[in-house]
């Protein structure tokens, strides 16, 4: 109550940016609806016991260094309950925040220009850490999220920027873009997520400089790009995934300057709906299983100035798939004879004469890199198999 009339008193007072100071523990729900509020928690705790426990509903509104526990129980993954909702809340700040016990850290809805930086937040594995819809501009910036089903998962954002976050251990996506144009997803590492990241249904958006690593379900990979247009994936690391990078109906791609290291396939082209076209060059494939499958007759992929461990540094194009590799993307079952002698055997040969269909796919301007061992992992056979009855099952 003390709380509540200071704050009636800085409203009434009439000044440029009223703030109120919390301390101890405040019982939720808390309503903030005066523009430019700045709250200041200072270590402060809301704990909240149904619903949303604060709820950000004016323009400008300011959250610093808060801890907020708890809120209902609701967890629907589209409208979960939250500790911080923010709606109709344009130009708003949240920094330093820390949620734990909640469906939801933050929900942010019809809210453009909001930033959220900071954010340490660990989920209950049904709802996404942060949820966005219809909230253009909006900033992710150095925030922790873990042991949610997504850590990002935003619709509907157009130009959205996901900067520098650690995301991992979350159910199913570390981020997960949809149906948003104008998006940078820039200098995150995303770890040891259920499935992986995507960037889904949009168009002209830029992954860039991410370490996606470490998902190795059956099902993992570092990032599907899927129905996207003029997309570009640029100078990121994907590392030790199932697959590194999927590409599904996407056109226009570019796949620039990446490193794929210690994949079970660092790229795949795989369709649903429709064809993929895509431009792949100067990345780095050092120590993947596959470095290259299709899955698309119709594929139209410009493959150039890659660097392979494979390569044989001869002036000739180099191929980084084969025609069991494509046997393999339509029975996937056949991964367990991947390193068999045979098959050992049919792409050193297929290596020196390709078919003419596969040609299409070579790299005329390869060049070579020094191959590591020890990158044929039990859990890379395992994951192919498991991922390719999956994609198949999908198709």
């Amino acid at each position: 109550m003390r709380a509540l009339l200071s704050l009636l008193v800085l409203a009434l007072s009439g000044l440029a940016a009223p703030t109120l100071r919390l301390s101890g523990e405040v019982e939720g729900p808390l309503v903030l609806t005066i523009p430019g509020l700045v709250v200041e928690g200072a270590g402060a705790v809301v704990r909240g016991k149904g619903g949303h426990t604060l709820v950000l509903s004016a323009p400008g509104l300011r959250v610093r260094g808060l801890k907020v526990v708890g809120a209902g129980p609701g967890d629907d993954f589209f409208e979960p309950d939250a500790s911080l909702y923010l709606k109709g809340c344009r130009g708003c700040l949240l920094e330093g925040v820390e949620v734990e016990g909640a469906p939801t850290a933050v929900r942010v809805e019809d809210s453009p220009d909001v930033a959220v930086r900071g954010l340490k937040a660990r989920g209950l594995g049904s709802s996404p850490g942060v949820l966005a819809y219809r909230s253009p501009n909006l900033r992710l910036e150095a925030n922790h999220l873990r042991g949610y089903m997504d850590g990002v998962y935003a619709e509907y954002s157009p130009g959205l920027v996901v900067q520098g976050n650690l995301l991992e251990g979350n159910g199913r996506y570390g981020f997960h873009v949809m149906f948003s144009w104008g998006v940078r997803v820039e200098g995150n590492l995303a770890r040891g997520n259920g499935v992986g990241n995507a960037v889904m249904h949009g168009a002209e958006n830029l992954v860039r400089g991410n370490r996606l690593e470490g998902h190795k379900s059956p099902v993992g990979y570092g990032l599907l790009v899927q129905d996207e247009r003029g997309t570009r994936v640029e100078e990121n690391r994907f590392l030790q995934n199932t697959i590194g990078l999927v590409l599904m109906d996407a056109q226009g791609v570019g796949v620039l300057g990446n490193a794929f290291q210690e994949n079970g396939t660092a790229l795949r082209l795989t369709r649903e709906r429709g064809a993929n076209s895509a431009r792949v060059a100067n990345n780095r494939f050092q120590g993947n299983l596959y470095d290259l499958l299709v899955d698309d007759p119709q594929a139209k992929a410009q493959v150039a100035g890659n660097r392979y461990d494979r390569a044989s540094g001869l002036p000739v194009p180099h191929l980084p798939t084969g025609s069991f590799a494509l046997l393999l993307a339509r029975q996937p079952e056949l991964s367990l004879f991947a390193l068999s002698p045979g098959v050992v055997l049919w792409e050193a040969a297929e290596a020196q004469v390709p078919g003419l269909r596969l040609l299409a796919l070579a790299d005329p301007k390869a060049r070579p890199l020094p191959r590591e061992g020890g990158w044929v992992m039990g859990w890379v056979l395992l994951g192919l198999l498991g991922g390719g009855l999956w994609w198949r099952w999908r198709a």
